[in-house]
């Protein structure tokens, strides 16, 4: 029966031969299998010895990292070896290794800050802001450093208060405040420090803003600082912040003032609303404005999270947005007018700005 051949069924099975796997025909005989010659395993390489009969593993070189020589015991040769042969390893692998210096610290000793004298009487005329002046005139150079260092004193405290005004309610600020006979002077100073790093005066845009109102508009200036909106318009203007520094400014609670009832035309809140009650500010200006009267507002643009929900709090105030400026770098502009009274003693969701706080130096 030749391979492959299905025999008939009636002949019953038969069994079927079928060629090697691994063999090829050539005119019907098959090929045989060559048989892979099995490997021969390496033997281990044997250390070299000495005529002595001692092994070693490295020769000591003649290059740039080689160990200097020594004409010490054959000990120290070895350790020497070894350990210019870890530094070459160092150097392949990457890695540099610096030499410090073995200086003890005894436990409880202290490091000594070496300053020089120009440098320590600089920092002592920065801080030391009430000292009367001697006879002697500082050079200019510490005159200078003296400078700036008054100027970054000056600046950290401006920046504390201002972060605690952000967070505290305006009855906790003016505790502050009169506690701290210093802290307004000190707060108004660091701000003066502000204005010449900011792009523009917001408050420059709200005088130009006043001055195209009739002059008998009357003005409330809510958080006026040091009052440079009343010194700057010819209209009448109250002047109103926790502590005053001159006689035409009230000091006062701004959400408390002791002004009656609708009597200013306009209301200005210029950097100024910085509690965390704000409803108690707007509600004390719906209070004091004439009915239909306008609300100025100019606060820092990181402040604020959603414009939107800024304008609804206003109008459960009784404030409508009239016009807004959110394109302007840095700070935004509203304009708002009085469309309805709001008692005082409405009971509102609470809201605040998000505070302005500063990188931690």
């Amino acid at each position: 029966m030749k391979p492959f051949e299905v025999p008939p069924w009636e002949k019953g099975s038969e069994i079927i031969e079928f060629p090697t796997v691994g063999g090829s025909r050539t005119n019907g005989v098959t090929a045989p299998v060559k048989k892979k010659k099995p490997k021969k395993k390496k033997k281990p390489k044997q250390q070299k010895e000495h005529q002595d009969g001692s092994k070693f593993s490295y020769r000591a070189g003649h290059g740039p990292l080689a160990p200097p020589k020594d004409s010490s015991s054959d000990d120290d040769s070895e350790d020497d070896t070894e350990s210019g042969i870890k530094a070459m390893h160092k150097i392949r692998q990457g890695r540099i290794e610096k030499s410090r210096p073995s200086a003890q610290v005894t436990k409880g000793s202290k490091k000594q800050l070496n300053l020089s004298p120009a440098l320590t009487q600089a920092a002592v005329e920065a801080m030391d802001t009430t000292s009367t002046p001697t006879s002697t005139a500082p050079s200019p150079a510490n005159g200078s450093l003296a400078g700036k260092f008054q100027s970054e004193l000056l600046g950290g405290r401006f920046r504390y208060i201002n972060e605690q005004l952000y967070s505290m309610t305006s009855r906790k600020a003016e505790s502050l405040f009169s506690s701290d006979a210093s802290a307004f002077e000190a707060y108004h100073a660091g701000y003066r420090q502000q204005v010449e790093k900011w792009p523009t005066n917001p408050l420059t845009r709200i005088i130009k803003t006043v001055k195209r109102l009739p002059k008998t508009a009357i003005i409330g200036d809510f958080g006026c600082g040091e009052g440079k909106l009343a010194q700057s318009v010819p209209n009448k203007v109250y002047s109103m912040d926790l502590v005053s520094n001159r006689d035409d400014i009230i000091a006062c609670n701004i959400t408390e003032t002791p002004l009656k009832d609708q009597s200013l035309d306009v209301a200005v809140y210029c950097l100024s609303l910085m509690g965390t009650n704000l409803n108690d500010f707007l509600l004390e200006a719906n209070r004091l404005l004439k009915l239909h009267g306008n609300l100025y507002i100019a606060e820092i643009q990181s402040r604020f999270e959603d414009v939107r929900e800024f304008v609804r709090c206003l109008s459960a105030c009784g404030f409508d947005l009239i016009k807004k400026d959110v394109a302007v770098n840095y700070f935004y502009f509203f304009h708002f007018r009085k469309m309805r009274h709001v008692p005082k003693t409405v009971k509102l969701t609470p809201f605040s700005l998000k505070p302005c706080l500063y990188r931690k130096r």
